[in-house]
């Protein structure tokens, strides 16, 4: 076993540790990621969809370069350490975001995306270490913890980021991602703990871990979680491209960056309060029904945005999406972290960061293309179907999946 938590291990402390690195690396992230179709039009992109299109592309290539990597920076992080693996993601990332903001051209800002995604993928490093130090018993509340910790860097971030393109510039808040995921890496070198040994882990060569990942990431148990992790993060990606031509055209152009980080704090905040909730809520009621009744709230809920004239409007139809859909991938990541070993957490969560970086490509990418095809708002379109779909795959593959049974997910050896 790779990790081996002993009964002194101050997990609650570690928790609270890699709780606050969350908030900064989403918080750091979150200072650009809903600004890219603003910063492309800096860089000579014409018209609100036009950016949108070029914001959904570059998202893409993230996502890409995530998808490709995120399974090899698990294994990487099973056999050399979590702790470790964290350090390497945020210090690339950080790095590579300051590079970023020197980008000439959309070309440009469109390669170093890809080079970001298959660089960094913090979430899943993070979440890998806090589920092999958590008890069993508490798996489900410490992710979802983790992911609360992550929506309020996504709802905080927006805000200052807006701040800092309106006052001084797209590439000064580039820099400032960069400063503040270094700062997080300061935080997980002096605070963060990891009982780790390599176990077997190094003596099973490349093929093994590799099989081992391709029998988890397609087992029963795995594939429906994976398929509504794909259709939740890729219903939350449509809008980021549409949202600042929206707040741009209720607003008549002023200050639209800052208007569009009010509108994602609001979702973010939301979504944060969905992610302990709905862990709460799901102990009592069920996973199957929680998600069928969230997915089927946030589809009558998109409805707010998409008919708002006014900021308020849209800023409340937003918060109501995210109050009912931001809590569905905490529970689908406290599922996976109870399904994996504890040798194999690393590598489960990158299975998990690979279906989230298929949202990532597909999301804001089908987004700014059904903007420049039919308007702005026809995302929350795509919204409502993709909720949809989320109440499908829940009524007919989840079963019961509240049932956590780990001798099915198979391994290389059996």
């Amino acid at each position: 076993m790779s990790s081996q938590t002993t009964a002194a291990f101050p997990w609650k402390r570690n928790l609270a540790v890699l709780w606050a690195v969350q908030v900064l690396t989403t918080l750091g992230f979150s200072f650009t990621f809903p600004f890219y179709p603003i910063f492309f039009q800096e860089l000579g992109v014409e018209g609100a969809e036009r950016a949108a299109f070029w914001s959904g592309a570059s998202a893409w290539m993230m996502g890409v370069g995530m998808g490709i990597f995120a399974p090899i920076w698990g294994l990487v992080g099973d056999r050399y350490g979590r702790k470790l693996n964290i350090i390497r993601a945020m210090t690339l990332a950080g790095v590579l975001m300051v590079l970023s903001g020197y980008a000439q051209t959309p070309a440009q800002l469109l390669v170093s995306r890809f080079f970001v995604g298959a660089a960094s993928g913090v979430v899943p490093t993070i979440m890998a270490l806090v589920a092999s130090h958590t008890p069993r018993p508490r798996l489900a509340f410490a992710t979802g913890v983790t992911m609360s910790g992550l929506y309020l860097g996504i709802a905080i971030g927006p805000v200052f980021g807006g701040l800092i393109f309106d006052a001084l510039g797209a590439r000064a808040a580039f820099w400032a991602t960069g400063v503040v995921l270094l700062v997080g890496v300061l935080l997980v070198v002096i605070f963060a703990r990891e009982e780790f040994s390599p176990g077997q882990a190094r003596g099973r060569g490349v093929r093994a871990p590799l099989a081992d990942l391709w029998r988890m990431a397609t087992a029963r148990t795995f594939l429906p979680l994976l398929a509504v992790l794909i259709l939740v993060h890729g219903a939350t990606m449509l809008v980021y491209p549409a949202v600042p031509g929206i707040v741009e055209a209720i607003g008549g152009g002023e200050a639209t960056a800052t208007a569009s980080g009010v509108v994602f704090m609001a979702s973010g905040v939301a979504s944060a309060i969905s992610a302990v909730l709905m862990g709460w809520l799901a102990g009592r009621i069920g996973l199957r029904r929680v998600v069928m009744l969230a997915a089927s709230a946030a589809a009558v809920a998109a409805l707010v945005p998409f008919f708002a004239d006014t900021l308020p409007l849209l800023i409340v139809g937003m918060a109501a999406m995210s109050l009912f859909a931001g809590g569905l991938g905490g529970i689908v990541n406290g599922m996976i972290a109870l399904r994996a070993p504890r040798e194999r957490q690393s590598a489960a969560f990158g299975a998990a960061q690979t279906a989230h970086s298929v949202a990532i490509s597909i999301g804001p990418l089908l987004g700014g293309a059904s903007a420049v095809a039919f308007g702005l708002r026809s995302v929350f379109l795509l919204d409502i179907a993709a909720f949809g779909l989320v109440v499908v795959v829940a009524a007919v593959f989840l079963g019961d999946a509240s049932r956590v049974e780990r001798e099915d997910v198979p391994t290389a050896s059996g």
